[in-house]
């Protein structure tokens, strides 16, 4: 009798647990694969990246965002996001990711048509289109395991982090 009555309530809150150390693995993982599809963006070989993106854009300064699967079927960010994938892969392939599902999102800054360096940046923080900054994000998709929880934050959330850096060109 006592256990028809407690067997469900610890079912629940182990489920609940399940899905709390579920969110904080995905979360580290997308913060991770932030990290690393930031360090590539902002490094000097990644300057021919950025002013190809900024190529379409004349005047200025615009910020120009760039979207990307992960892992990436291709695209103007194909390095960027492989790399994104590769940080959090299981068996070293952008395919293996803990993420595959996630969306990348970079945001290059742009001055006449090329990408803002250190030379032309003006020194203002990242969401100023005129800095020399790179910003990228991540969005993974989470399921939750505990139909209790549905209610309250639904049956999945999004995980989002963002991050960005000042170039090295």
């Amino acid at each position: 009798m006592e256990a028809a009555i407690t067997l469900p309530i610890v079912l629940l809150l182990a489920l609940g647990v399940t899905d709390i150390g579920r969110s904080f693995f995905y979360r580290e993982a997308v913060t991770n694969s932030v990290r690393q599809s930031l360090r590539v963006a902002v490094s000097s070989y990644q300057q021919t990246t950025a002013n190809a993106v900024c190529a379409s854009t004349s005047g200025g300064p615009v910020a120009i965002t760039v979207t990307s699967a992960v892992p990436p079927s291709g695209g103007q960010v194909v390095t960027i996001a492989n790399q994104a994938a590769l940080e959090s892969s299981k068996d070293g392939t952008p395919a293996g990711s803990a993420i595959a599902g996630a969306t990348l999102t970079v945001t290059f800054h742009c001055l006449n048509g090329v990408a803002i360096t250190n030379a032309t940046g003006n020194g203002n923080g990242p969401s100023d289109p005129g800095s020399d900054s790179i910003t990228a994000t991540i969005t993974q998709p989470m399921s939750v395991v505990t139909p209790l929880l549905w209610p309250i934050i639904g049956s999945s959330f999004p995980i989002r982090i963002t991050s960005s850096q000042r170039v090295e060109y």
